[in-house]
């Protein structure tokens, strides 16, 4: 554990920024190279003198065990191609010296070297490099070091033979592949021998161990190419390799450490911006509005980093997104549709099941890029047409049988029935059709019915609009929000009106809701948090950036329609997909305890603020966590074609997940602060465009106390002048020289 706590440095060269220490990644050389000696117990001291009085050698250090040490040598390797020959030539020549082993894991080209303190350590500013292309021109044969120093036998690709009964060696030969691949396969094979019976397994462990030590995708693929030689064949296919390696690459980064004080949430204000009565004087009213509209724009957005290790087809889906804002509102729309489409994914939460079923709910001005969502709620659509197919199919059967069995039965009334002709059977009945995607504008009993009929599949709900959904809520056939409170928890739901003349009952109801709409429209849906739906939303609000950008066409790329029928098409497939594969998402201990620590803070902080403080924000929150990396690692499981039922989510999905919702989290408190009770009255209409007749009626120049006298006249506080003067000098509408104001462009036309 202390070992693992302290920082490491890479001594071969520098990598690139905010990249992993892959190989792949290594940029500049250093020209050193770091050597371990383990497990030298009383020899330790001895050896390091042995070393300090070697002239290539610039710096030792005994390890953090006490009982070792890390030898750095200026090796002079000018390229990683010949770095793994150079550093073999130089290894034997110190395991002479020391008459100890040298640990083969550290032939890999950026194998982290543990920064620990030494009081003796040794440094030695101007070494000279090791001789070692002298070394191989006087003796060619050390060339065969890299094969001699892991064992390598001669012989044909998969027919080497070991001391061990003559069965086939588990160590392959040389391959084509880059140096450091190649070590790592020969190191690996060492402990994990491949054989008939347990190929499966041995993959598996080698794409944990590529996934431990860095590789990236790209190494991954030649890692895969170089296997491909060695191991396929006997009834053992690349297929079967490909999926082997790259489960076993997704599995869980064992190397992180959790953070001892996660990320906080940041600090926002919670002055309210509820809505004014008509009683309120106006300049109150702006100054409310204004706060209103800088709280909004101070929300933060969901970090890049979260973007940067999204799966695939999250990528390539957020394309249409050209602003932070779009792009945050897009994803949140994409997760909570793609959380109806993922049928049997489940994650064990609190000691029960859930499905990955989202509510997200996009408060915004008007012209914020929430039309965005038009485009996620498409990708439910293919599902919903091969479900209308497949109802199309069953009414058509049913109709047919219904005749069948009405001729038969007028027959039998009859008795004109053929000889030897049964008596029919009981009536059909009626079969049940599914329906992924649900209006927003229904009624309590349709909603619930729906959810029976459905069962596992559930129901996805998208509004663009909040009031086509808070519209249908007020009717007395609504009044179905205790609906969507239920089903957010997987709780019973049943109806029992007496015009129906029966009960419908839904006992583990799924429903997914991506709806949006504007700060006015909030209050008509959810007025308070006392009935507990605001608390179930994952909520995001922003400000409105008046910005124009050119609508022309984006030659040689396609419509965003067309783009997404074609991610629709590829959704169909993952429904197929999970259908046939039930998939049981689960977390690590570590990550476990990380979600803990940080949500108990969290509740502890929110709670401090005020006696009804919304904890159950931060209570649902941690469940959106566990839902929202259920559907990350769903869609892995999806992109690596996997079959295994429990898929452990990775280290970078899980923190995506924590990121989002620690970000929502903020937007959530923020808006909960503007939920009216029952004190909502409507505000009163005042006259638009009023700066732009105070510029327009002064000189082309003219001093702040002009342009303020004006306004004032006109009903315009000081401090509503002042930010119209900043956004006017931001548009360059207006220029400031000294003390004095130019109008330099021209308003639009009225």
């Amino acid at each position: 554990m202390v070992k693992g706590a302290m920082p490491v440095v890479i001594i071969e060269g520098i990598c690139r920024p905010h990249c992993s220490h892959a190989a792949a990644n290594l940029e500049k050389m250093s020209g050193l190279a770091m050597y371990d000696l383990d497990h030298l117990n009383e020899r330790t001291s001895a050896v390091k003198a042995l070393f300090r009085a070697l002239p290539y050698v610039p710096y030792t250090q005994t390890s953090i065990s006490g009982r070792g040490l890390k030898v750095i040598v200026f090796l002079d390797a000018r390229t990683p191609e010949e770095y793994p020959l150079a550093y073999a030539i130089c290894r034997q020549t110190l395991e002479q010296i020391a008459g100890h082993p040298c640990d083969g894991q550290c032939a890999r080209i950026t194998q982290p070297c543990s920064c620990v303190w030494d009081t003796d350590a040794y440094y030695n500013p101007a070494p000279e490099p090791y001789p070692w292309r002298e070394e191989l021109a006087a003796n060619p044969s050390l060339a065969h070091l890299l094969q001699t120093k892991n064992n390598y036998g001669s012989g044909n690709h998969g027919n080497n033979k070991d001391n061990n009964n003559g069965k086939a060696s588990p160590i392959p030969p040389p391959t084509e592949a880059c140096g450091y691949i190649e070590a790592f396969v020969r190191h690996f094979a060492q402990y994990h021998p491949w054989q008939k019976g347990n190929r499966h397994e041995s993959m598996l462990a080698m794409g944990r161990s590529a996934r431990r030590k860095g590789f990236s995708k790209e190494e991954v693929e030649k890692l895969t190419s170089v296997m491909s030689v060695e191991i396929v064949g006997n009834g053992y296919t690349l297929q079967e390799l490909q999926k082997d390696l790259s489960a076993g690459y997704q599995y869980v980064d064992l190397s992180y450490i959790p953070q001892e004080t996660p990320r906080s949430l940041t600090v926002l204000t919670t002055d309210t911006f509820m809505p004014v009565s008509v009683e309120n004087d106006q300049g109150k009213e702006e100054e409310l509005s204004i706060k209103n509209e800088e709280l909004r724009g101070s929300t933060p957005c969901i970090p890049d980093e979260v973007y940067a290790n999204l799966p695939d087809f999250l990528k390539a889906a957020l394309i249409p997104a050209r602003t932070q804002r779009e792009r945050d509102m897009l994803l949140l729309g994409l997760i909570a549709n793609l959380s109806g489409c993922l049928p049997l994914v489940r994650i064990n939460f609190d000691q029960r099941f859930y499905s990955p079923h989202l509510y997200i709910l996009i408060i915004a001005p008007s012209a914020t890029g929430k039309g965005l969502l038009t485009l996620a709620g498409m990708l439910p659509r293919e599902i919903e047409n091969y479900l209308k197919g497949e109802n199309k199919r069953k009414k058509d059967t049913y109709e047919r049988e219904l005749m069948e069995w009405e001729r038969s039965n007028q027959c039998f009334k009859k008795g004109t029935q053929t000889a030897g002709a049964s008596t029919p059977g009981p009536k059909p009945e009626a079969p049940e059709y599914y329906h992924l995607c649900g209006a927003p504008s229904t009624s309590k009993n349709q909603i619930i019915r729906r959810l029976k009929n459905n069962g596992d599949l559930g129901l996805i709900i998208n509004a663009t609009e909040l009031d086509m959904i808070s519209g249908a809520i007020k009717q007395d056939y609504g009044k179905h929000d205790d609906v969507f409170r239920a089903a957010y928890h997987h709780e019973s739901a049943a109806t029992d009106y007496k015009v129906d003349g029966e009960l419908i009952f839904v006992e583990v109801p799924r429903l997914a809701l991506c709806l949006s709409g504007t700060p006015n429209q909030l209050p008509n849906f959810m007025h308070s948090m006392e009935n507990g739906l605001f608390p179930r939303f994952t909520i995001y609000t922003c400000g409105a950036r008046w910005k124009y950008r050119s609508a022309a066409p984006i030659k040689g790329k396609k419509d965003y329609v067309t783009l997404y029928k074609e991610f629709s098409l590829q959704v169909l497939e993952m429904y197929y997909f999970f259908q046939q594969s039930p998939t049981e998402v689960t977390l690590t201990d570590s990550q476990w305890e990380e979600h803990t620590t940080y949500f108990d803070r969290l509740l502890n902080e929110v709670a401090s603020e005020q006696a009804d403080a919304p904890g159950s924000i931060v209570l649902r929150g941690a469940l959106m966590v566990a839902r929202i990396a259920s559907i990350f690692t769903a869609l892995r499981k999806y992109e690596g074609a996997m079959r295994m039922k429990e898929y452990i989510c990775t280290d970078e999905d899980f923190h995506a997940a924590m990121q989002i919702v620690q970000t929502t989290l903020n937007h959530s408190l923020l808006v909960s602060s503007s939920l009216p009770g029952d004190e909502v009255k409507s505000k009163p209409l005042k006259s638009y465009f009023r700066i732009r007749t105070v510029v327009e009626s002064l000189p082309t120049t003219f001093t702040y106390k002009e342009i303020k006298e004006k306004a004032l006249t006109k009903g315009i506080s000081e401090r509503s002048t002042c930010r119209y003067l900043k956004s006017l000098l931001e548009l360059k509408y207006i220029d400031k020289q000294e003390d004095r104001y130019i109008r330099i462009k021209e308003f639009t036309d009225k």
